[in-house]
């Protein structure tokens, strides 16, 4: 018996994907329509079936894609890569050239296609607030591309995804683009499934953790249930998003690349919880005296303002503490909900703007205060969405000491 030829490997395998996909010639064409491309049931018909052999083009490596997920969460089977498919297809086109057999019809060159005309005003501004409420940089995006599990979710996660569905469920008017109306509709139910996901899991952020934890049926194989669905929902959500910015972006209604680098201030202060507010000052000697309400719960405060035109998002903030020979001791990261349990983080700057944060006082300042031999300086930091950091200054603790006391007044020796 001979040697089954790569043509008919790749077929087999080919097959065997989409059997476990569950995709249907009409879901796969579908996909690729979204995406500009041409993956017609015939051509489709005789990949799986060996009669043609597809070329290593967007349409291939489109299918792989497609079918790899969707086999991965369907069926649990990994994914090979699009390395181990273009070698299998390679080996199959070079077997095909070398018998001689006719290629697949194909221009030679791309048929011409209009350009595209000017984006609608309306278009233009509902893009604008589409990205400001699922803005590219922002640190949920990162977070849910990483995440091998679903079990606990940050709540700098899930506050903004799901503070953005309702607002872009009931946007108005819709899109004059119909292909843009299309992937709104799509990434707004995307959406939506996350979300309702997500509301189904439990707060956990009065036990100290700002998260949210996957909810505990009572049994191992319900919670699995659950995760995967949340799971599902999330491979669900992030295709989408992609899918309308690569349509965003191909209608040139994604923003200008920046004019400038960021140039991003963090400041450390003191700060006091009044009734009209907060109110804060520069971390120094005799900054925020003791309050004639001595209820007024006091606060570190980091402070982030922009100095050009750029307005990103800050994704967290905290405070740095190293010991004499320089090394880290300890860092201190701000919670995500700040005084009255408003949430505080992930916050937007815009151009030439400021944001604050603040951490509870009192508890900061009993680390500052255990670890008070082993610490002789402290900075702020603050994170970007798109992971840059950024430092304040050093404060030595002969600095920071004065605020402590206000806030310790009898701390332990």
């Amino acid at each position: 018996m001979g040697e089954t030829s790569a043509r008919d490997r790749l077929a087999e395998e080919l097959r065997k994907l989409q059997t476990a996909s569950g995709l249907t010639y009409t879901q796969i064409e579908s996909q690729a329509t979204k995406q500009g491309l041409k993956l017609g049931k015939s051509k489709l018909s005789s990949w799986f079936k060996g009669t043609n052999v597809p070329e290593a083009d967007a349409s291939f490596t489109l299918l792989i894609q497609l079918l790899e997920a969707r086999a991965r969460t369907k069926s649990g089977v990994p994914a090979r890569g699009l390395p181990w498919w273009r070698a299998l297809q390679k080996e199959a086109a070079a077997e095909r050239d070398a018998t001689g057999a006719p290629k697949p019809t194909a221009r030679t060159t791309p048929p011409a296609t209009p350009a595209e005309a000017a984006p609608h005003p309306g278009d233009v501004d509902k893009a604008a607030r589409l990205l400001s409420r699922l803005p590219l940089d922002g640190y949920w995006l990162r977070w849910l591309q990483d995440a091998q599990t679903m079990l606990k979710v940050p709540l700098i996660v899930s506050d903004p995804l799901c503070d953005a569905h309702r607002p872009l469920e009931t946007d108005r008017p819709a899109y004059v683009d119909p292909e843009l109306h299309a992937a709104h509709q799509e990434l707004v139910a995307a959406l939506g499934a996350l979300t309702y996901e997500l509301n189904g899991m439990t707060d956990i952020s009065d036990e100290g953790q700002d998260v949210l934890e996957l909810s505990n049926p009572g049994t191992t194989a319900a919670r699995n249930a659950l995760h995967r669905q949340v799971c599902q929902a999330r491979d669900g959500f992030l295709p989408a998003y992609d899918r309308m910015i690569n349509l965003l972006n191909r209608k040139n209604l994604l923003p200008p690349a920046p004019k400038s680098p960021l140039d991003i201030t963090v400041d450390l202060l003191a700060a006091r919880w009044a009734h009209q507010g907060v109110l804060a000052a520069p971390l120094a000697a005799g900054a925020l005296l003791p309050s004639p309400d001595p209820t007024a719960p006091y606060y570190f405060a980091v402070n982030v303002a922009s100095r050009n035109d750029q307005g990103p998002q800050i994704a967290a903030v905290g405070i740095e503490m190293v010991k004499p020979d320089g090394t880290l001791a300890a860092s201190y990261r701000f919670p995500a909900r700040g005084p009255g349990l408003r949430p505080q983080l992930p916050f937007q700057l815009t151009a030439y703007g400021a944001g604050q944060a603040l951490a509870n006082a009192p508890e900061v300042a009993v680390s500052l205060q255990a670890l008070r031999s082993a610490v002789a300086r402290v900075r702020p930091f603050a994170h970007t969405g798109s992971g840059q950091v950024f430092h304040g200054e050093w404060r030595t603790m002969a600095e920071v000491q004065p605020f402590l006391g206000t806030v310790l007044p009898t701390p332990a020796s």
